[in-house]
């Protein structure tokens, strides 16, 4: 097990992150005026779809993944994780949907983490990977998880 020298912090890119966030306040901009619409009807409750994807948007640009030599820490959704190197008892990876996105799923003491490619870009995900890789011995490494590892390289 190697040493992290540094603390590295993944999170969706700078350009995605602007992007969500102008499209999220346009969004509640836009339910704002579903809400002014009189005699609405049934329409009254598109307002209430719109809002939670916008809220869901912006605490989208906010999610960041942390890891340091100590521990791993995801912060800024709804649900918070942070746990130390020791805690982790199992890493698994399948492939997930249409485009066989792979997803990595840390067991550790109190849950579990999953980390979708999707969130984010192929080189911070094989770094993410490259790091877990470096700090938790390979015998938590499920079977699973290197043979998609080995198709992701």
């Amino acid at each position: 097990m190697q040493p992290i020298l540094k603390e590295e912090v993944f999170s969706a890119p700078r350009w995605q992150k602007t992007i969500y966030r102008i499209v999220s306040l346009l969004m509640l901009i836009l339910g704002g005026y579903v809400l002014k619409i009189k005699n609405a009807g049934w329409i009254i409750f598109l307002a209430a779809f719109i809002f939670l994807i916008a809220v869901s948007m912006f605490i989208y640009t906010r999610v960041k993944l942390i890891i340091s030599n100590d521990s791993v820490r995801f912060v800024g959704g709804l649900k918070k994780h942070s746990f130390l190197w020791s805690d982790i008892t199992q890493i698994d990876m399948i492939r997930l949907g249409k485009f066989k996105t792979p997803s990595a799923t840390i067991y550790y003491s109190g849950g579990k983490l999953e980390l979708n490619m999707s969130v984010y870009l192929k080189p911070e995900f094989n770094k993410i990977l490259s790091l877990l890789e470096m700090k938790v011995d390979s015998v938590l490494f499920t079977e699973n998880y290197k043979e998609v590892r080995g198709q992701i390289s």
